[in-house]
């Protein structure tokens, strides 16, 4: 329990910097997602459909 303060400052501020970012790339991925499974529909399979 001795890192958990180095942890958790480090973690926030690259999180806080990476939360915007994928904000961003979410909707991208939501339209790349149908564009990936039509080329590889075997890994599409795995996924959980929503």
């Amino acid at each position: 329990m001795r890192y958990t303060g180095f942890f958790t400052s480090c973690l926030l501020p690259l999180a806080s910097c990476l939360l915007p970012l994928a904000s961003c790339l979410l909707p991208l991925a939501s339209c790349l997602l149908p564009i990936l499974c039509s080329l590889f529909p075997v890994s599409c399979s795995l996924l959980p459909t929503s």
